[in-house]
C-alpha cells in the first residue's frame, strides 16, 4: 500500500483518537449504554486492512493505478467530503456526539442539520470517506473487501443504534424513522 494510505489512515485515526478524549472529558450523565458495536466497527476495521493488504499481495493483476494524479486526486477529494460531512454531523448532535451508543438524560431527537434527511450522516460520511481510502488501495479485489466489511461494521453498528434510539425516545424517534432514510437519501 502506498504512503499516501498510511498517511490518510493515521490522520484519520488521530482524529478519531482526539474525538473520543474530547468526549471523554465532557462527558455527561447518561441513562444507557451500550459498548460492543463500537468494538464491532473497530475489529471490521482492522479486518478490513489485513484483508485487503492480504488480497492485494495475492492478487497483484487485479491492481489499478491508485497513484495516478487521477486516482489520487479522487481519492483525496472523497475522504475530504466524507470526513467533512462526517464533521458536520458530529457538530449538529453537538453533547449527544458518542462513540458509544448512549441515551443521555433529556436526550431528545436531533432534526437538524443533516439529521434533517438522514438518521446516520455521521456514518455516510464515514462510509464516503473509507471509499475514497479504498481507492487509494489500488487493487480491485483489496478495494471492494476493505470496504464492503467497513460496511458491513457500520450496518450492525446502525442496527445496534436505532433499537437503543427507539427503546430510549420512543414515539418520537419512531416518527422520526419514518421520516427519513438511513444512509442514503431517497433510497435508505
Amino acid at each position: 500500500m502506498t504512503v499516501v494510505l498510511w498517511v490518510v489512515i493515521a490522520l484519520w485515526a488521530i482524529g478519531e483518537v482526539a474525538l473520543q478524549l474530547t468526549q471523554l472529558l465532557r462527558s455527561e450523565r447518561t441513562k444507557v449504554r451500550e459498548f460492543g458495536s463500537y468494538g464491532g466497527i473497530a475489529v471490521s476495521a482492522l479486518l478490513a486492512v489485513g484483508l485487503a493488504t492480504l488480497l492485494r499481495r495475492a492478487l497483484p493483476a487485479l491492481d489499478f493505478p491508485s497513484r495516478q494524479p487521477g486516482w489520487l486526486a479522487a481519492s483525496i477529494v472523497l475522504v475530504a467530503l466524507g470526513g467533512g460531512f462526517r464533521l458536520w454531523s458530529i457538530a449538529t448532535l453537538g453533547r449527544y456526539f458518542r462513540a458509544v451508543v448512549h441515551i443521555q438524560e433529556n436526550h431528545h431527537v436531533v432534526r437538524s442539520g443533516p439529521y434533517r434527511v438522514l438518521r446516520h450522516p455521521s456514518y455516510t460520511g464515514l462510509l464516503v470517506a473509507l471509499l475514497g481510502v479504498a481507492l487509494i488501495i489500488g487493487n480491485y479485489a483489496s478495494s471492494a473487501i476493505f470496504w464492503l466489511t467497513v460496511v458491513a461494521g457500520i450496518l450492525y453498528r446502525i442496527r445496534v443504534e436505532e433499537r437503543m434510539l427507539l427503546d430510549g425516545l420512543g414515539d418520537d424517534y419512531a416518527a422520526y424513522m419514518r421520516e427519513t432514510n438511513r444512509l442514503i437519501p431517497g433510497v435508505w
